[in-house]
């Protein structure tokens, strides 16, 4: 009788750690899903003695998507790159190359022999990734010059990518909206920041010129679970006052009712 009841009972423990087990698998799954995709990077960064005044560092990082086969929106995700062999071999070579290139370009620059004070330039270019969910990959793409040229520049480009249906979002995927209501309601989003209030306040001519133009529509856009976010570039909402680069965020609250359903579906946005 009591060898039964011992093996029932080693049975009963078996059936539960068998249960147990199940249920953390389940929500190891649940916690790792989220259509999360697998992404690393390459790095190259050095620093070259280009001339007796001048030292150039050189920095760059690419995103490497181990997992991604589909070559035309690996296309789309290195824009502007002749890139053709996606492994992260490839990529560090494409670094290496574009860091000769860069170099090249400076030792052969008119400006080198104006220089006579000591002065570091730069290049530095970076992918970085803002969102990583539901299928959905946002990249941060960021570039700046310092001294290659006669003036610094800076410039920043947001992009979304839909690794369900392989292609780069547009705005027309995630809202149901006419350019001109987006244009006023990114207008009323700026009108809210802290620094419009500043403007308005202290500098009423400049507020008359950021009231009074046709507010543009940047393709500059990423998302999260709350909010849309419109980032713009120097220069991009006016030319005749700079407000520097600028983020906008509009919430999905207020867009409610203008949200894709099939988008909406996939970020949980009631």
């Amino acid at each position: 009788m009591k060898k039964n009841y011992l093996m029932c009972a080693v049975a009963l423990l078996l059936m539960l750690a068998g249960c147990k087990e199940i249920g953390n698998e389940k929500k190891n799954a649940d916690k790792n899903g989220y259509g999360r995709s697998k992404i690393d990077a390459v790095i190259e960064e050095d620093t070259l003695k280009v001339s007796d005044s001048v030292v150039l560092r050189y920095s760059s990082k690419l995103l490497w998507f181990p997992d991604l086969e589909d070559e035309n929106l690996l296309k789309e995700i290195y824009p502007g790159k002749n890139i053709s062999d996606f492994s992260k071999s490839g990529l560090q070579d494409y670094l290496k190359h574009e860091k000769q290139d860069v170099y090249d370009r400076v030792l052969n620059s008119d400006r080198l022999s104006e220089i006579k004070q000591q002065q570091q330039w730069s290049y530095i270019s970076q992918m970085n990734i803002r969102t990583n969910k539901n299928n959905y990959v946002s990249i941060q793409y960021y570039e700046s010059q310092s001294g290659i040229e006669s003036k610094s520049r800076y410039h920043y480009e947001e992009k979304v990518f839909d690794f369900k249906n392989k292609k780069k979002l547009k705005l027309s995927d995630i809202l149901v909206l006419s350019e001109e209501t987006i244009r006023r309601i990114l207008k009323l989003s700026l009108e809210r920041t802290t620094m419009m209030q500043q403007i308005k306040t202290y500098d009423r001519g400049a507020y008359n010129v950021l009231s009074a133009i046709t507010f543009p529509v940047t393709p500059n856009f990423y998302f999260d679970d709350f909010n849309l976010y419109f980032h713009y570039n120097m220069n991009e909402i006016s030319h005749d006052y700079d407000i520097g680069d600028i983020i906008l965020t509009v919430s999905w609250k207020d867009l409610s009712g203008y949200i894709q359903p099939d988008f909406a579906r996939r970020m949980k946005i009631n």
